[in-house]
Formats: C-alpha cells, structure tokens, sequence
C-alpha cells in the first residue's frame, strides 16, 4: 500500500514494524496495483470536510464574499468541535446557514461514532466504517436539482431511497421514485446489462461516418481515429479536420464514460496545416476542461500524437466489469487449435528466427 500525505507525522511519530495506525482509503486498487492510503482521516458532505488529524484549523474558500465568510467562521466557532479541523469549499449556489449548522453536527455525529469504535478496537487489522452502497454513491454524486425519476426494481428500494432522501434533504424540485414489476424488471436489467456491453467495445462509430478505436492496456490507454466511410466535404483538409473535431467530443465522451484515467494518446488522422492543428488542440483543451475534470494535454508528438494525462478517480469500466481471459493472459489474443496444428509446421518453415 502506499502511504500519502506523510506530512502529516511528526518526527516522534514514524511508523514502526507491528506499530497500529488508522488509515482512510482515498484510492481503491486496481489490476496489480494495492489501494492508497493516508493518515489524514476526513469525513465529508457536499461542501463541508472534517479532518480529525488537524486540530482547531478552520479553511474557508476564497469564493466567499467578506460577509459570507465572516458569518461561516462565527458559525462554525460556535457549533464546531475543537476535536477536528474543518473545511469549506465553494460551490454553486448560496449556502444556507440552519442547513450548514444540520450537516456540521451530523458529521460531528458520525465523527465521534468512530472515534468509539476506534477506542474499542479488539482485533486489528478491521474495518471501522463499511463500504458505501451504491445508492449512497448515487445520491452523493448526483444532487437533485431538476425534476427527476429514480427507477428500481422493488418497492422496498423505492421506500429506502425515499427516506434518505427526506433524512439528507438532497431534493430541491420535484422527484419522482418508481418501482417496476417483475416483468418490466427483467427488461430493464437487460438494458442495463446492454449499456455496459456497448460501453466496453473498443470500437465506436461516429455520426459523420468515421469511426474511434480505444484500447487500454496496463500502460496507457490508446485513441485511434479513422475516416472510414466518411464522404468529403470540400477539400481532403477540410475533410480532415471536420473528421477530427468529431471526433474529439465523442472520445471525450467516451473517456467520461468508461471513467479512463492514466496515461492517454491519441492519434488523430495526420493534418499538415498548423492552423488546422491549433484549432484541434484549443477545442480539444476546450472539452477537457468542460467535461473531463482532472485532465491535461501533455504535447503533440512530431508524429501527431496527443497525449493526455488524466488524474485517476475510482475503477474504470474494465476493472469493474471485466477479468483476464485465462487462454491469452492480457494479449488480447486466444489460441485456435485447429488452426494452429494446421500452421505450425508452415510457420516454423518459414520464419526467419528458425530458419
């Protein structure tokens, strides 16, 4: 496992062999990689973050104005803990105060719920707070703000999301929860289990007629664009360019989607003109700041490879619902015995290694 933010020990407190410490899990693993962890514990809700490492610190963004921040700081003296630091970042919208002054106390809450389990810790290593479920996740990641329907399968789900809801006070307009039968259930699965199908093939055609093919590897991720069956639009350099702007929002999309980070080059149809490569670039820069967050282009190669690095959050789509095939190991290749027997001699023959 690797340890972050070691800034946060003092020289008295190195970590010994056999020596217990209370880590959190900021990066789960992936493939061969083990998780990331640090000592810097933080429970969060929406803007709000508590840390029980840093004592008394109060952080207010800079996004407030003088009376706003002046009002949180006065606030959070009054009903906040001297237990933990606390932390405030700006986002969209005003924030009321009786609800900040909610949420504050329910993190303090759930901040001394652990701090008991921590102090009655019998058998280590253990899990001291519990995965999230997956409606946690949702809910927290999407914050109702437009009329909305959840769908799920059961009434009893239905019931569940309705009363966290009304306990987290996420929902600001009308939200509509569903639940569906047995019959429409089997339907819906299926579409589902159809979205994820489509969202691991490798090759995805665009509306002008080209087509992109991703493929991830340990590495890097590669972005390979073609014109395909696209009909020319003027000039070849028109063409060319109309063919990698379209290009670029759907992989960008497509990153978005399959939740790909690391490492990523993409290669457009080659463009001579350094006018033509500019304006890929800017739109290019452009939609990565609108919808990729924690991304930015590296450089172009002399070959007209883009790279791009992107900060990694969560598993991707392949970690999460994919496994290695047991015959080609990762290659992407399996073996064909009939074909092989038939060719085995003939390659042997004829390859230049053994003569």
């Amino acid at each position: 496992m690797v340890l972050k933010n070691e800034f946060f020990f003092t020289p008295k407190e190195n970590i010994k062999l056999g020596e217990e410490v209370i880590v959190e899990i900021i990066k789960e693993p992936i493939s061969k990689k083990g998780p990331t962890v640090t000592k810097n514990i933080s429970l969060q809700d929406e803007e709000i973050k508590i840390y029980p490492s840093n004592k008394n610190d109060t952080d207010i963004a800079k996004g407030f104005n003088k009376k706003k921040k002046k009002y949180l700081s006065v606030v959070s003296k009054l009903v906040k803990s001297k237990k933990f630091g606390l932390s405030i970042a700006k986002k969209k919208g005003e924030i009321d105060l009786w609800e900040f002054v909610y949420r504050l106390q329910k993190l303090q809450t759930k901040l001394f719920l652990l701090e008991d389990k921590i102090q009655n810790i019998e058998v280590s290593p253990c899990l001291l707070s519990d995965k999230q479920e997956i409606i946690d996740i949702l809910l927290k990641k999407i914050i109702v703000g437009e009329k909305k329907i959840i769908i799920v399968k059961s009434i009893s789900q239905a019931l569940k999301i309705k009363e966290q809801l009304i306990k987290e006070k996420k929902w600001k307009n009308k939200l509509y929860i569903e639940y569906s039968s047995q019959k429409t259930y089997k339907n819906y699965e299926y579409y589902i289990g159809n979205l994820i199908e489509q969202a691991l093939k490798s090759n995805i055609q665009l509306n002008t007629g080209g087509h992109i093919v991703i493929e991830k590897t340990e590495a890097l991720t590669s972005v390979d664009v073609n014109s395909g069956a696209f009909k020319k639009i003027g000039s070849s350099r028109q063409t060319i360019l109309w063919i990698n702007l379209a290009a670029t929002k759907t992989i960008i999309n497509e990153l978005r989607l399959k939740n790909i980070s690391g490492i990523i080059v993409i290669d457009f149809i080659g463009m001579i003109n350094q006018n033509d490569q500019l304006s890929l670039l800017e739109y290019l820069n452009l939609q990565l700041e609108s919808n990729l967050d924690g991304s930015q282009i590296i450089q172009i190669s002399e070959i007209g490879l883009v790279e791009i690095t992107r900060q990694r959050k969560e598993r991707n789509v392949y970690d999460m619902f994919t496994k290695q095939c047991k015959q080609c190991k990762g290659t992407g290749y399996s073996r064909e015995e009939k074909l092989s027997n038939r060719f085995q001699l003939h390659f042997l023959e004829t390859s230049s290694i053994y003569g």
